[in-house]
């Protein structure tokens, strides 16, 4: 497997994470995950409950791991509400923060998904549905990988 599908499978992964949580009506606090050199990709959780903390303990922690030099690739998964300028079809998204080990020399190394959904509730059913929207790629300078380069 070339190290673009590794990274496109480690995003398929956190949108179905992502996708799981919000059709279990469970919150969706930020997580993590790395893709480590030898292809395999680790999970990253937070156990406090305050989503904006959350976002920022683990971007921390995501800043000391790639420090030891074995991360290939980082991604953080957050829901939000897409910024009005990027015209969703929906508010309400799945944004990924990715950054690339291997792209850490350019200016625009990072990028941010928005994957817009929305959430259905049949009646008379417990269970609630999501449907994606073709995800928003945004282009950013690297947060994570900066530390280190």
């Amino acid at each position: 497997m070339t190290d673009e599908e590794k990274l496109f499978e480690m995003v398929e992964r956190c949108v179905a994470d992502a996708v799981l949580a919000l059709e279990n009506d469970c919150p969706l606090v930020p997580f993590a995950k790395l893709l480590i050199q030898d292809g395999t990709v680790r999970d990253m959780a937070c156990d406090d409950g305050e989503e904006k903390q959350c976002y920022e303990t683990l971007l921390e922690r995501l800043r000391g791991e790639v420090k030891m030099g074995d991360i290939d690739a980082v991604a953080l998964v957050a829901r939000v509400t897409i910024p009005e300028q990027y015209n969703a079809p929906s508010p309400q998204g799945i944004r990924i923060h990715l950054e690339e080990k291997a792209q850490a020399q350019k200016k625009i190394s990072a990028r941010l998904l928005y994957v817009p959904y929305d959430l259905f509730v049949a009646d008379g059913d417990a269970r609630r549905s999501v449907m994606l929207h073709n995800p928003i790629a945004i282009g950013m300078p690297m947060e994570i990988y900066a530390a280190v380069s």
